[in-house]
């Protein structure tokens, strides 16, 4: 493995998934709107700010990102707290790495808010230099400058950094950005597997394949 490691959150370290698959259909009834049948597909690839504007643009709900945010966090909050599962292998892939002087880092599309009492209470917060999310940056994973970015943040060569993900068009941006990707196995992503193991440099079912 290489010198440091970029990793994705949600469906690559921890099995949140199955969490997401209504909240933006819940959020957006609870605003009295019809979501469209595609709601999940477009909603996947987007950061809150984007999904506020095309909720805004496209479907009517005068909201800002910051109260999108405030109300899905607190749709999700317990769950991150209390119930969501690592990927299997992943804390003893990750404490390998760590033990041989990985740096690693978390790129993720989700809230600090929530994400860090995950993280402690799976006891995982120890492995990482770092948390970035999308909303931080004012980037998104659908566009490739931000692996980029989050590389420079590390202060670690592209040539000796990996990206793990689970989604397509994030293995997408992160190898057209010219790292090593790697992608993790995911029920969410099932539809596009195919094309997810034809793209990523290295596809895997779960962490002990690494081990």
């Amino acid at each position: 493995m290489k010198k440091n490691i970029i990793f994705d959150l949600d469906g690559t370290l921890i099995d949140s998934m199955p969490v997401w698959n209504n909240v933006s259909r819940d959020f957006l009834i609870n605003h009295s709107i019809t979501p469209p049948d595609n709601l999940d597909e477009i909603f996947k690839s987007m950061s809150f700010e984007e999904s506020a504007k095309y909720f805004k643009n496209e479907l009517g709900l005068e909201v800002t990102p910051q109260q999108m945010i405030a109300e899905i966090v607190s749709m999700v909050r317990a769950r991150y707290e209390n119930d969501i599962p690592l990927k299997p292998k992943a804390y003893e892939f990750l404490q390998k790495q760590y033990n041989s002087g990985t740096k690693m880092c978390i790129l993720t599309a989700s809230e600090k808010d929530y994400v860090l009492p995950a993280l402690k209470r799976l006891n995982i917060h120890k492995f990482f230099t770092d948390v970035y999310t999308c909303t931080q940056l004012g980037m998104s994973k659908s566009k490739s400058d931000i692996y980029d970015f989050v590389a420079k943040k590390m202060g670690a060569k592209k040539a000796e950094t990996v990206v793990f993900e689970d989604a397509l068009h994030a293995v997408t941006n992160a190898k057209a950005a010219g790292f090593y990707t790697v992608a993790i196995e995911d029920e969410a992503a099932k539809n596009d597997k195919e094309k997810i193991k034809g793209t990523a440099d290295l596809y895997v079912v779960d962490y002990l394949e690494l081990i």
